[in-house]
């Protein structure tokens, strides 16, 4: 089914579209600015957010996932990640570590999640130890595992660059 909205009853029936402009010293018409939308289509998302999409698994041993901004993963990964900013999306599966300064969990985790801000939202299921500086736990999320509260964050830090990295 397609929708169209009717056009607005306007005085004298103008099209706003065809309205042309004058230049007051010449006289002549000068075109009419074209209005772009703003929507990007990211729904909410960050426009600098790297996406794990539901059509993507990632298999392996040892595997670490590594971001520098903000990470949302809502595919099944077996994968440490380590990311300034995760979410986790509902159709998301993890299965590994996962350390960033702030989560957000709306899926499944199975494994530690150390940050300084994670939030469990009513969709979550965790089964693994929670460290952080602050935890928040909405009604209908499922927690199984040990929270711990972390004073000093460097014991938290998410580990943005490979160790292996060679700086040159």
């Amino acid at each position: 089914m397609v929708f169209t909205r009717k056009p607005e009853p306007r005085s004298g029936n103008i099209d706003p579209l065809q309205i042309k402009t004058m230049d007051q010293a010449t006289g002549t018409p000068t075109p009419t600015p074209i209005r772009t939308n703003s929507y990007s289509g990211t729904s909410g998302q960050d426009a600098n957010e790297s996406v794990i999409g539901n059509d993507l698994t990632i298999e392996g041993q040892a595997i670490t996932i590594r971001c520098q901004g903000s990470l949302r993963v809502n595919g099944n990964i077996q994968a440490d990640l380590h990311s300034v900013k995760l979410t986790v999306g509902e159709e998301a599966v993890i299965s590994g570590t996962i350390a960033a300064e702030t989560v957000d969990v709306y899926g499944k985790v199975q494994g530690a999640i150390l940050g300084s801000r994670v939030v469990l939202h009513s969709s979550a299921v965790v089964e693994g130890d929670i460290h952080s500086q602050a935890l928040a736990i909405d009604q209908g999320a499922s927690f199984d595992g040990r929270s711990r509260k972390v004073k000093d964050p460097s014991e938290i830090a998410p580990q943005l660059t490979s160790p292996n990295r060679s700086n040159s």
